[in-house]
C-alpha cells in the first residue's frame, strides 16, 4: 500500500532534485568551457615532417598554458620534397593578436610516459600579425643526428691538425735546406760568397730566418690547440655516446614496465626467439597487396586461404603468430614514415584476415597471440639465407620446443 508524501518531504525532495540538476548543469558547463564551447575560437596550423604520435586532442599551449587542442592531423598530400603532415590546432580568439608573424610550433614530450603536447612561441610584435593562420613548426632534436654532427666535426678537426702539422714539418724541411744552403756559400770564395758577407744581406737573411722560426712557433702553438679541441671533442662525443646509451636504457626499461611493455614493439623480441621452434612463410608484397596499400588483391586472398589452412592444422598450445611487413629501402616512392606506416597497416590486414577465420583460436576458450609488425624500411634482426624481394610479408609461427 502507497503512502503519499507529506508537504515538508515534496519540498525537500523537490529541493534535492533541484540541487543535483544544478550541480550537473555546473559540471556540463566547466566540461564544455575547458573543450572551449563557449568560447570563440580559432584555427591554427602547422606543418611538421613527421606526427610524433600526435593526435586529435593533443594539448597545445601558449608560453607553457594550456590554451587549446589538435584538432585534427592530415597525411600529406604528396611524397616528394617538402612533404609535411599538417596538424590543425584550435585556440581561443583572444589568443589570436598576441601571435605573431615569426610564431613557431614545436612537438614536446610531456611527463614520465612521454605524452605529447603542441607548444607555441607567439613570436615578437616587431615581425607583424600572423597571416594565413599557419605557424613554421620545428621539428623535434634528433640525438642520433647531433652525435653525427659531432662525429664528423671531431673528424674535420682531427684532418686540420694533421694538415698543420704537416705544414710545420715542411716548414721545418725548409729552414734546414735554407741553413745548409747559407753554410755551404759562407765556405766558399765565389760571389755568392762575397753577397753573403755583407752586412745588409746577412741582416735581411737573419730578419728571414726570425720570421720562418716565428713562423714554426705559432705553427707549433696552433697544433697543440688543434689537438686540445680535438680531445675536447673526443670527450664530448664521448659523452654523447655516455647519454645515448642512458636514454636507452631508460626507454627499455620504460618498455618493460607492466602494461606499457604491451603497447612497445621490440622487433628483435618478438622475430628472435632462441626457446621456440619457427616456421616461416613469405610472400611479396605485390602478390598480397594492391601496389602502395593495404588492399588484398584476388591473388593475395587465395595465398591467405592456402595459409589459413595451414595454420588451422597447427594450433599448437602455447604458440603464437607474428606477422611482419617490409618495404623496399631504395623504393623512392614513399617516405620513410610513409613506409613504416603502409608496413603497419598490411601487417594488420594479415592479421585481421587470420583473425577472421580463426586462426587465433586454440579451442573453446583459449587464444594464441597474433602480433602485426610494420618494419617500414628497417631490415629484419633474423639472418636468414633465403633470399627475399626488399618488400615482403613475412609469417612467423612460433612453437613451444
Amino acid at each position: 500500500m502507497s503512502q503519499s508524501l507529506s508537504r515538508s518531504q515534496a519540498v525537500m525532495l523537490g529541493l534535492v532534485v533541484m540541487l543535483a540538476l544544478a550541480l550537473g548543469g555546473y559540471g556540463i558547463a566547466r566540461i564544455a568551457d575547458k573543450q572551449g564551447l563557449w568560447t570563440d575560437t580559432i584555427e591554427l596550423t602547422a606543418g611538421f615532417t613527421e606526427a610524433h604520435d600526435i593526435t586529435p586532442g593533443t594539448p597545445v599551449r601558449i608560453r607553457g598554458i594550456d590554451v587549446g587542442q589538435v584538432i585534427g592531423v592530415d597525411y600529406p598530400d604528396h611524397d616528394g620534397a617538402g612533404a609535411e603532415v599538417i596538424v590543425r590546432m584550435r585556440v581561443p580568439t583572444a589568443y589570436a593578436h598576441r601571435i605573431y608573424a615569426d610564431a613557431s610550433a614545436q612537438i614536446h614530450t610531456s611527463g614520465l610516459l612521454g605524452s605529447k603536447v603542441i607548444s607555441i612561441q607567439p613570436g615578437h610584435p616587431n615581425s607583424g600579425a600572423l597571416a594565413g593562420h599557419r605557424l613554421r613548426g620545428i621539428n623535434p632534436t634528433d640525438l642520433n643526428a647531433l652525435a653525427a654532427e659531432v662525429r664528423e666535426l671531431a673528424q674535420q678537426a682531427k684532418n686540420t691538425t694533421r694538415e698543420v702539422k704537416a705544414l710545420a714539418a715542411d716548414t721545418r724541411a725548409t729552414v734546414s735546406r735554407a741553413n745548409s744552403l747559407f753554410h755551404d756559400i759562407q765556405t766558399s770564395d765565389g760571389t755568392l760568397a762575397k753577397l753573403i758577407r755583407d752586412d745588409d744581406l746577412y741582416t735581411d737573411a737573419r730578419g728571414t730566418l726570425a720570421d720562418l722560426r716565428s713562423l714554426i712557433t705559432r705553427a707549433d702553438r696552433a697544433i697543440g690547440k688543434l689537438e686540445a679541441e680535438a680531445d675536447e671533442l673526443h670527450l664530448f662525443v664521448s659523452d654523447g655516446r655516455d647519454t645515448l646509451r642512458s636514454v636507452k636504457q631508460g626507454t627499455d626499461a620504460i618498455g618493460k614496465m607492466p602494461i606499457i611493455r604491451n603497447y612497445v614493439e621490440d622487433s628483435a623480441a618478438l622475430l628472435v626467439r632462441p626457446t621456440m621452434s619457427r616456421e616461416k612463410f613469405s610472400f611479396y608484397s605485390g602478390h598480397l597487396f594492391e601496389p602502395g596499400s593495404a588492399i588484398f588483391t584476388p591473388e593475395g586472398l587465395a595465398h591467405m586461404a592456402n595459409l589459413v589452412n595451414h595454420l588451422n592444422a597447427r594450433k599448437v598450445p602455447g604458440s603464437e603468430i607474428v606477422v611482419a611487413a617490409f618495404f623496399d629501402p631504395h623504393d623512392q616512392s614513399q617516405t620513410a614514415a610513409a613506409a613504416l606506416e603502409l608496413t603497419r597497416k598490411q601487417a594488420e590486414a594479415v592479421a585481421h584476415h587470420f583473425k577472421q577465420h580463426n586462426v587465433h583460436k586454440l579451442g573453446v576458450i583459449a587464444r594464441r597471440k597474433i602480433i602485426p609488425l610494420g618494419m617500414g624500411t628497417g631490415r629484419s634482426p633474423v639472418v636468414d639465407t633465403e633470399k627475399l624481394p626488399p618488400s615482403h610479408i613475412e609469417i612467423h609461427l612460433f612453437t613451444p620446443r
